[in-house]
């Protein structure tokens, strides 16, 4: 058997899916040359060896997927748990958010004291107190309002005069008063109220 044939079976018996080129020179000379392709079809199945693959020359693209996970390990324990690290700066403030909508208008309130206005005797309806004794005098308020306070006097005031009683009238929309005169003479008393509308 020649050289040549006996080389080709050996790479026919340990070679799968490579493509082999081997060209040989014949010993007359240099004169004579020799080439030979090895495809897979020269090549019987499971004559390769890990020995006759060059290391790094196969990637996982050339591997079958059963192959590729058959190279993953089991997963190991979870090691310990590390030191907590320092804090870090704390980052830029964010953006503004959205306006958000307009909530629903509460129930109106009460609408309080208003139209206040001070209501005063008038000279003509003043009341007559003798010297010696007592008069009441008093005063209404305009239509709707209600009375918030008031007083009594009186004229000359240069005349002795006592406040038997000062008080809000009885309906709450006006303001009466006793007065009794302690002078020489009589005198002229009215009284006088504020008034207002009360929610």
């Amino acid at each position: 058997m020649t050289p040549i044939r006996s080389t080709l079976k050996r790479l026919a018996r340990r070679h799968t899916t490579a493509v082999a080129y081997l060209a040989l020179f014949a010993a007359l000379g240099g004169s004579a040359y020799a080439a030979v392709t090895v495809t897979g079809k020269n090549i019987k199945n499971g004559t390769i060896t890990g020995k006759d693959v060059k290391n790094r020359s196969l990637g996982t693209s050339k591997l079958t997927p059963t192959a590729v996970s058959s190279l993953i390990g089991e997963r190991g324990p979870t090691g310990p748990r590390g030191e907590r690290g320092a804090r870090g700066p704390a980052g830029p403030t964010g953006q503004t958010g959205p306006k958000g909508d307009t909530g629903p208008a509460g129930q109106q309130g009460s609408t309080g004291v208003s139209g206040y206005v001070v209501v005063v005797t008038p000279v003509s309806a003043a009341t007559t107190i003798p010297k010696g004794q007592a008069g009441r005098v008093g005063v209404v308020c305009p239509q709707g309002k209600s009375v918030l306070g008031g007083g009594v006097a009186h004229y000359p005031e240069n005349q002795s005069a006592r406040v038997v009683e000062s008080t809000p009238a009885d309906t709450g929309t006006g303001w009466t008063a006793l007065v009794y005169n302690d002078g020489d003479s009589s005198f002229e008393s009215y009284a006088w109220a504020t008034c207002a509308n009360v929610g």
